[in-house]
């Protein structure tokens, strides 16, 4: 019986082992099931994202033949039986250019406009030249061409203005440069039409002050404006006193400067001019809206002389994206209007720091009764200013050109501190 007993209870242990083992794999399946959601994918393949290019061609005809212009300089036409004798400019003359036309060879529909951007010869003479094309205002031509498409062809010619006066004697051009800027057109469509790129704008370059005030002159609202070369201005001043500046150029039409790594400085630093206080750039206007962008530099650096960066009148806006900023006095100041900094880096001249540290306070600012009433706004989200927080009562005690949003952290470089403005 013992032994009988004995046999049952294994068997009885035996099996509710093999019980618990059925229960843990129902478990574990119950578990897996549990977690085995049904899944699937399914994918397709996207057609290649290829970029159109823009590419324009400026050519000319030499004697019958269609040459590309680039890097040349045109001649200009006298009269049959007359190519021999010296071109001389008087008022009431007429020059004309050899016939010019512009080639697509691209495969983007592109819309274009010509300017004269190069004089060889005497500037001055160029004030009482005007230009046409085609017997229509040389600056107010534009034209559209589809892809691998070509212009018929253009002449240019230059009328001197018959009320010049005697101060234009003596002087001469001897070849002028032709520049086409193109952008797109609204030709090619996208998922909702050629809307898209409608308000594309041409950029024009400037090569030295000349070119600079040409391209100003030159450009439309919308317009970009690049250096290609470092632009040093020559201060022209006039016997005035220290209260009045004299801006060397004057932006008076929206645009955008694109400084493009490049440098506007003053040339002949040396020179006295007196009482006299040069302003490099006056940005003017209420409808004139102008950013600077190009991580370039503006500086005043004029030996012992004042010399003010950008002026803001007239309720023009400016903003400025980057670059490096130096004032003698003032790097930036708002006389009328707004200004809204993003980055860039700000400081004064060394001469004018070294040399008179007291007045080298006010690396941007407003005009203290333009601010209190409105008139004069400053913002500023980004940047480093050295020796100047924009937030510590740049306008009196509770002032800051600080955005919302944003602070001040401040570093010790040297004797310098510099102040940057970063988010929350």
């Amino acid at each position: 019986m013992e032994e009988q007993a004995m046999n049952e209870s294994t068997k009885t242990k035996k099996a509710l082992r093999g019980s618990l083992f059925a229960l843990f794999l129902c478990i574990v399946l119950l578990i897996g099931t549990t977690f085995a959601w049904f899944t699937d994918t399914a994918s397709t393949g996207v057609n290649k994202i290829q970029s159109g290019n823009l590419d324009v061609e400026l050519q000319y005809n030499h004697n019958g033949t269609w040459k590309n212009a680039e890097g040349q300089t045109l001649d200009f036409q006298k009269a049959a039986g007359k190519e021999s004798e010296a071109i001389l400019w008087e008022p009431g003359c007429t020059y004309k250019l050899p016939e010019i036309r512009v080639i697509n060879k691209g495969n983007l529909a592109l819309k274009y406009t010509m300017k004269v951007t190069g004089v060889e010869g005497d500037q001055k003479l160029n004030e009482v030249i005007d230009w046409t094309i085609d017997d229509k205002a040389l600056t107010d031509t534009e034209g559209k061409l589809k892809a691998n498409e070509t212009s018929n062809p253009m002449t240019i010619q230059g009328h001197m203005q018959a009320s010049a006066g005697n101060e234009y004697q003596g002087l001469s051009i001897d070849g002028i440069s032709i520049t086409v800027y193109a952008t797109q057109a609204s030709v090619e469509s996208d998922s909702f039409g050629p809307e898209y790129d409608q308000n594309a704008a041409y950029t024009i370059s400037a090569k030295d002050a000349n070119g600079l005030t040409k391209a100003i002159k030159d450009a439309k609202a919308g317009d970009t404006i690049t250096f290609d070369e470092n632009v040093a201005i020559t201060p022209v001043v006039e016997d005035t006193t220290e209260q009045t500046l004299v801006p060397q150029t004057v932006l008076n039409k929206s645009a955008t400067l694109n400084l493009a790594g490049k440098k506007l400085t003053v040339d002949g630093a040396a020179a006295d001019y007196g009482k006299a206080s040069p302003l490099i750039m006056n940005v003017d206007g209420a409808d004139t809206n102008v950013t600077i962008e190009g991580d370039g530099e503006i500086n005043c650096e004029a030996g012992n002389n004042q010399i003010y960066g950008i002026n803001i009148t007239n309720g023009a806006s400016l903003t400025i994206k980057d670059g490096k900023y130096y004032g003698a006095m003032t790097a930036i100041q708002v006389q009328e209007g707004s200004l809204t900094i993003k980055g860039g880096f700000f400081d004064m001249a060394p001469t004018c720091k070294a040399q008179v540290p007291q007045y080298a306070k006010y690396v941007v600012n407003a005009i203290d009764a333009a601010y209190k009433n409105g008139s004069a706004k400053i913002s500023i989200t980004g940047g480093t200013f050295v020796n100047f927080d924009p937030s510590a009562n740049p306008e009196g005690s509770g002032t800051s050109y600080v955005a919302d949003g944003y602070k001040v952290v401040s570093e010790t470089h040297g004797s310098d501190i510099w102040y940057k403005v970063v988010a929350e």
